[in-house]
């Protein structure tokens, strides 16, 4: 008979047996490639997707890209992301913190994407995502659903950044705080079992980097192209954002510490 050990991690099927707790392991590091680019956009548009706990601290779409390779829970395989975020704060009961709430994020591989939901809140759902191209000093993906492309992400005019604008970029991604929402909902019924605003620290590092100017077209489709996931295609594409702004490109690592993260107060 199947009987839950307390002291153990698990992950769903459970039935197999639980993951010894490793209080040493607090991280899994990645190395990436990745594209950010800010899109400046009406606050009380972004403010409809945000629950009450956060507030909007800037008006803007952060869209980031992230080519991972060498990831070590992966045994070093690797997987492509799209992420669109917010900056918000949280505003608690106990306690207060500045960071980017994550509203969607596109992958193209089920392990990082169970892993993510369940223990730390992401808004993780599949997609198939391109390899990065690089063409003629750009660089360019799309992300589609059943063949249907939905998103194009291009980069271009490229310059190579200093090494003090690096420095200073290190600096302030040695602790970023990516927030998570995590919801479970009902069985049989309307609403939600569990509904828990999560930390999620991360830390980035840059070993290269460039600016340049970035463009990023939306293709809507239909119930019958994207039967769970249109709706979110479209509310992104119907949103009124400008140019993009501060776009970079950088190829370091990643360092996910969900080990460290916790429930917030």
């Amino acid at each position: 008979m199947w009987k839950y050990d307390p002291s153990k991690i698990y992950h769903m099927p459970v039935f197999f047996g639980g993951g010894e707790f490793k209080p040493e392991m607090t991280s899994y590091v990645y190395d990436n490639v990745t594209i950010n680019m800010m899109l400046p956009c009406e606050a009380k548009k972004l403010k409809d997707y945000i629950p009450e706990e956060f507030e909007l601290t800037s008006p803007y779409l952060l869209v980031t890209f992230c080519q991972l390779r060498s990831v070590d829970f992966m045994a070093g395989g690797g997987y492509n992301l799209i992420q669109m975020a917010v900056p918000v704060r949280y505003e608690g009961k106990e306690e207060k913190l500045d960071g980017m709430l994550p509203l969607v994020i596109w992958e193209n591989n089920t392990v990082p994407i169970l892993g993510g939901r369940e223990e730390s809140g992401q808004p993780k759902v599949f997609a198939d995502i391109q390899d990065l191209h690089s063409f003629d000093n750009k660089v360019f993906t799309n992300a589609s659903s059943d063949g249907k492309q939905f998103l194009y992400l291009e980069m271009k005019d490229m310059v190579p950044s200093s090494q003090s604008k690096l420095d200073k970029m290190n600096e302030q991604n040695k602790e970023l705080n990516i927030f998570g929402y995590r919801c479970i909902p009902k069985v049989g019924e309307p609403g939600l079992e569990l509904r828990q605003a999560i930390l999620y620290p991360q830390q980035t590092y840059a070993e290269y980097g460039w600016s340049g100017k970035g463009t990023l077209n939306w293709t809507t489709l239909t119930m019958e192209e994207c039967p769970s996931y249109y709706h979110v295609i479209n509310q992104l594409a119907s949103l009124p954002l400008k140019e993009p702004e501060n776009v970079f490109m950088t190829q370091g690592s990643s360092k996910m510490m969900p080990f460290t993260g916790r429930v917030l107060s």
